[in-house]
């Protein structure tokens, strides 16, 4: 199932944005991965970016450092009903089904194109 939340100014307007890393790719799962790579753009072609790492186990922990460190968008995998729901209630967007090289999702989610077959997980059509 694709689930998708995304604001109606996108992307002319990219809020500070999480996705979440594991060897070089979106990480398959969001639930469980242990770093997230942070993007923050200027509204234009530039953005700034780092990688921090997820220390909380509980979903709810993980809900709540994602909350604080201002993140408005996901651009994940895989995630789980549960988490899904947490996040959502703390307003954050999630672009679930996604996979490939790090660097090539973020470009296409900057150029407005994450909707290429390319990106899409297996079975979350």
């Amino acid at each position: 199932m694709l689930r998708q939340t995304i604001p109606a100014d996108w992307p002319a307007s990219l809020p500070r944005t999480a996705v979440p890393v594991f060897r070089g790719r979106v990480s398959p799962v969001l639930d469980t991965c242990t770093r997230l790579c942070l993007l923050e753009s200027d509204g234009k072609q530039e953005y700034a970016r780092r990688t921090i790492s997820v220390k909380h186990a509980s979903l709810f922990e993980r809900a709540r450092e994602i909350q604080k460190l201002g993140i408005g968008v996901i651009v994940c995998g895989a995630v789980s009903d549960s988490f899904y729901n947490l996040l959502r209630e703390a307003d954050i967007d999630l672009v679930c089904g996604i996979t490939g090289d790090i660097d090539e999702v973020i470009d296409a989610y900057h150029r407005g194109t994450l909707d290429q077959p390319r990106f899409r997980m297996p079975g979350s059509d």
